[in-house]
């Protein structure tokens, strides 16, 4: 027999520190975003209730009643659910990777979205349950009520189906190449320059993105070097011909950088890119993993935030608790090509494909659940902020390679610093002229 208790006594005991509640009863309770990582529910009575985006992260469900659960969203990694009841429960979007549901009930259940990765289902009823879209890579289902045509729908590479048969996908472990590179690309400097200055991997990045070319010098780092293919468009190589970036345009304010997320330094080249506002705007997955980015305008008091659509959901959900205990609240604006949209509402989709839907000023847009999104988060005034990094100056691209004293101007060279003397020097680099006293 279930044990009567409310959820406003639950969470002061969980708060305490107890986390045995086996066998009580909480059915109907709503609580969105309830934080019960770790908890034990084993046998509770937990039909009907809405914890949707709830943090139920190796929580101890085994023959909990879950019948009809909103938790749509939640987070269940880890957890046992061993017998569970959750026939026609809402898991849309729900996070169960590596999660235990043998002998569970999942008939009718929306699993659309949901990410099974690694989980175990072994014996678990999956009649007429919905799995559009669902993530079940590497989970073993032996045993399990379903036919495969069934699960279809659900991503299986790496699963073992019903009937023991493992399905294996090809696309999972083939090596897809990097862009071969054009047999017309040049070297930015030519047979007869013969003077090679060095620079970090960080002034390479920072001189192609800003369109600063110093010309006729190679344009190379230790590791890094930038090859002119034409046309206002460059390819960032590694000094071993690796395609690490292309970048396409002839100012920097129509740039498009394609950034190959797989490539050696990508993830150096993502932050001089942020550095300078430069943010990812589409994602293109053929013929390799690649970002494109484009510089786009940061409102000044906001804080760019990348993450997937659900957490984007839970975001917006805190911020109407904040608003709802009297603070001021913050706006977040969706990243839609190269412009923010004030975001109105958000909600998982009732649809048998799961996702959720961020309702904007100019309209409604549906993402899956795992889509990765840029938003802006304005910050209520008088809180602090850390805002993008502003563009590091011109200056710091020619410290330690330029020097000026004594009437001497010094250029680092491979070969050694060579001195320049004489009257009326002037510098110039990339175009720019550069002060003398600011050397």
């Amino acid at each position: 027999m279930s044990k009567a208790i409310t959820l406003e006594t639950l969470l002061s005991e969980f708060a305490r520190g107890v986390r045995n509640f086996r066998g009580v009863n909480l059915a109907g309770s709503v609580f969105p975003l309830v934080q019960l990582s770790h908890i034990d529910l084993a046998g509770a009575n937990l039909q009907g209730i809405n914890w949707s985006g709830a943090d139920l992260i190796k929580a101890n469900l085994a023959n909990a009643n879950l019948r009809g659960a909103n938790l749509i969203g939640a987070d269940l990694s880890g957890a046992n659910l061993t017998d569970a009841d959750l026939q026609e429960a809402m898991l849309s979007g729900a996070i169960l990777v590596g999660a235990y549901l043998s002998r569970a009930n999942l008939q009718r259940a929306v699993l659309s979205g949901a990410i099974l990765k690694g989980a175990v289902l072994h014996d678990s009823n999956l009649k007429e349950t919905n799995v559009v879209g669902a993530d079940l890579s590497e989970a073993d289902l032996t045993g399990a009520i379903a036919r495969r045509q069934d699960l279809e729908e659900a991503k299986l590479s790496g699963a073992t189906l019903p009937n023991g048969e493992v399905v294996f996908d090809e696309g999972d472990i083939e090596e897809v190449p990097l862009p071969t590179t054009p047999p017309i690309a040049e070297p930015m400097a030519t047979a007869n320059e013969t003077t090679v200055i060095e620079w970090t991997n960080e002034q390479v990045i920072q001189m192609l993105i800003l369109q600063q070319h110093p010309l006729p010098s190679t344009y190379q780092s230790a590791d890094l070097k930038v090859v002119d293919l034409g046309n206002h468009c460059y390819q960032l190589r590694t000094v071993t011909e690796t395609v690490v970036a292309v970048v396409e345009g002839a100012s920097v304010a129509d740039e498009r950088v394609t950034l190959f997320v797989e490539a050696p330094f990508a993830d150096l080249v993502a932050s001089v890119l942020q550095a300078h506002s430069f943010l990812p705007t589409q994602y293109l997955s053929d013929p390799v993993p690649a970002w494109q980015y484009e510089q786009v305008p940061i409102l000044e008091g906001g804080e760019v935030r990348q993450g997937t659509a659900r957490q984007l959901w839970k975001t917006w959900w805190l911020l109407l608790k904040s608003t709802a205990t009297g603070q001021e609240p913050a706006q977040l604006q969706l990243l839609v090509g190269k412009s923010w949209q004030p975001i109105r509402d958000i909600a998982f989709s009732p649809s048998a494909s799961g996702g959720v839907i961020i309702k904007t000023a100019a309209g409604d847009r549906h993402y899956p659940a795992d889509a990765s999104l840029i938003w802006l988060e304005s910050v209520p005034s008088g809180s602090p902020t850390t805002t993008t990094p502003a563009p590091t100056p011109p200056t710091s691209l020619w410290n330690g390679v330029l020097k000026f004293e004594n009437n001497c101007l010094t250029i680092q060279t491979a070969v050694g610093p060579v001195c320049v003397r004489g009257e009326n020097l002037t510098v110039t680099l990339g175009g720019q002229a550069i002060a003398l006293n600011q050397l």
